[in-house]
């Protein structure tokens, strides 16, 4: 019995001096936030335009967690006053066209959709081994680190606010980076799945990630700023309208 305290003893001071503690980083706060380089006078002649809220797709489950949430969020307002300083005129934002009232889509020229899409390539991201000292009381706990893969692409659609007919589409690509992690947090594989929300309070994912994100924001948003030309919008209500003649709407 004495062998056995004195061997166990021997065990909990090995553990102790073999690991030690790491300091998580504090969160990291992204900056998603653009101001367009000029602005446009908005007159009576002006296209007014509906916004719909953007919509967000990652391939799978389409579950928006921080800082994609953030990421959408600002996006949406930032795209809308990008539209203003272009020189439309904006109604809106709606949750979807269907909660637009009869009056608001038939006095809108076109209405703007925005498909946010932020894919994940795997590399070679995955459980890493936790320390000695929880590996010798917990045989299923692990971290989570390694290098996976963002790229992506917004997708703007113009589209005739009374029946969601499209009229004009146009792309933005989001180059593929590398988003190098570290976790911190040890999870218990013995639990079940951990979820985005549990994974992305680890800010050794968080913080990487929202760095990514961070780095697309204002070139995004530039780009979409770019895509927007009153001219070709122009041309675009007219085909709408003719549209609507038609079909008598």
């Amino acid at each position: 019995m004495k062998k056995f305290i004195l061997l166990f003893t021997l065990v909990l001071l090995f553990v102790s001096c073999g690991s030690t503690k790491q300091i998580a980083p504090s969160k990291y706060n992204p900056k998603f936030s653009y101001t367009p380089d000029q602005r446009t006078q908005i007159s009576d002649n002006s296209l007014t335009v509906a916004v719909i809220d953007p919509v967000f797709s990652d391939g799978e489950d389409n579950n928006l967690v921080e800082p994609y949430a953030s990421f959408v969020r600002n996006m949406a307002d930032d795209f809308e006053e990008t539209l203003n300083a272009n020189g439309f005129k904006i109604k809106g934002p709606y949750k979807t066209r269907d909660e637009m009232v009869y009056g608001d889509k038939l006095n809108t020229d076109f209405a703007i959709e925005l498909e946010v899409e932020i894919l994940t390539e795997q590399g070679d991201f995955g459980k890493k081994s936790a320390d000695f000292a929880t590996q010798m009381m917990c045989k299923t706990c692990f971290k989570l680190g390694g290098t996976f893969y963002h790229k992506g692409r917004i997708i703007l659609t113009a589209t005739d606010p009374m029946d969601g007919e499209k009229f004009w589409k146009k792309t933005v690509d989001l180059d593929r980076v590398p988003v190098s992690t570290n976790g911190n947090l040890t999870f218990n594989g013995s639990k079940g799945k951990v979820s985005d929300e549990v994974i992305f309070s680890d800010t050794g994912i968080y913080n990487p990630v929202a760095k990514v994100l961070e780095a697309y924001y204002a070139e995004t948003l530039s780009n979409l700023s770019r895509q927007i030309d009153p001219r070709e919008m122009e041309q675009i209500s007219k085909q709408i309208k003719a549209k609507r003649k038609r079909v008598g709407q």
